[in-house]
């Protein structure tokens, strides 16, 4: 019925932004739009759309309940074990049926690695 999507994340910098994502968390930009915009593919048609945030608008500080969840392709400890070695800090939770490793873009948008038991 539904395959993939696309959320919305304002952030400061948009190629500082595109960065993270392709070159920390191995992500591909598939679609730009100069420093206004830019589209990550995550996988599987789910997509990251990555937008400067406007004068005056307010974006995400880390602390909301929003976030996006990534759902990794190799064991969850593999995958936090390659990312720390990118400088990503983890926050785990483990919620029973799910394991979550929380951290944050350059922004402060809440991203989770989730791996169902």
């Amino acid at each position: 019925m539904i395959r993939g999507g696309l959320v919305r994340l304002c952030v400061r910098d948009v190629g500082r932004s595109v960065r993270f994502y392709v070159e920390t968390l191995g992500m591909k930009l598939v679609e730009e739009g100069g420093a206004a915009w830019a589209v990550i593919d995550a996988g599987e048609g789910f997509r990251i759309g990555l937008y400067a945030r406007g004068a005056g608008e307010s974006g995400t500080s880390g602390t909301g309940a929003s976030g996006v969840a990534l759902f990794p392709k190799v064991p969850l400890a593999e995958a936090i074990a390659i990312l720390e070695n990118r400088g990503i800090v983890f926050d785990r939770r483990d919620e029973g049926a799910v394991m979550l490793a929380r951290f944050e873009d350059p922004d402060g948008n809440a991203l989770y690695l989730r791996e169902e038991r």
